[in-house]
């Protein structure tokens, strides 16, 4: 029981001089483990298992330069993850804070999808302050909630409410958001016009999502959206990375 107990505080230890290091720009401690890389191709068994996964969606602006990019939690190779989205949002946590996303997406902006929990539990404050906190469609509005996301926004971050479709109840998360993402697959031009008067005159950028042939990219360029992502732009690419030796 004591060897445990130490372990753990071992490891909080670490993660919170990790966590000081990244904020600082220091390089992560596990650079001898190697930088993360893109992993096109399936490693063997054994490596498999012993590799931390990410992938990166671009999100480009109305120049088709890379604005940001849209990080997701990957089991595998495979551009896959088994499990459910508190999971995926802590382990985005960890890869980013102790083994050095941003050397992959260097000063980009980067969107990260969030759950209840995590935003009010407080496990995304490692996270560098210039984070944008991407709201699930399923997190409902209420005042824990709202309070949390102006905590986030007092400390840096920012907001983006993900496959966003315009309903009273929303008004709240309208007046926080700094991006609005707008899903196309979902969405109709009559849609997407109401979203945009709704909107108008807030702070809010507009994000065209799905965005999956010409014609839509087009369309989304013709409506006004300043921000655009989906397959027609970029697939997500999986990188991979070693992670620390197993704990005896």
């Amino acid at each position: 029981m004591v060897f445990k107990s130490l372990l753990g505080s071992l490891e909080a230890l670490f993660k919170m001089f990790s966590t000081l290091r990244q904020q600082r720009g220091v390089p992560p401690l596990d650079d001898i483990l190697g930088d993360w890389a893109e992993a096109t191709w399936a490693p063997p068994r054994t490596d498999a298992l012993n590799r931390h996964y990410v992938a990166l969606q671009p999100i480009f602006n109305r120049r088709r330069k890379i604005f940001g990019y849209e990080a997701l939690s990957r089991s595998g190779w495979n551009n896959h993850f088994d499990g459910d989205s508190d999971a995926a949002t802590r382990m985005m946590v960890e890869n980013w804070t102790r083994h050095g996303l941003n050397r992959v997406t260097g000063s980009h902006a980067v969107f990260l999808n969030c759950t209840r929990d995590a935003l009010v539990s407080g496990v995304l404050m490692p996270l560098p302050r210039t984070t944008v906190l991407e709201l699930l469609e399923t997190i409902v509005p209420d005042d824990e909630i709202l309070n949390a996301c102006r905590k986030m926004k007092v400390l840096g971050f920012k907001i983006a409410l993900d496959d966003f479709q315009f309903s009273e109840r929303m008004r709240d998360f309208i007046d926080l958001a700094d991006y609005i993402k707008v899903d196309f697959r979902i969405s109709d031009k009559e849609e997407r016009k109401e979203i945009f008067r709704r909107v108008r005159n807030r702070r809010a950028i507009l994000i065209a999502e799905k965005i999956e042939t010409i014609a839509e990219f087009e369309s989304a360029m013709d409506e006004g959206f300043q921000l655009f992502q989906g397959y027609y732009l970029g697939y997500p690419r999986v990188y991979s990375k070693r992670k620390f030796p197993p704990r005896f």
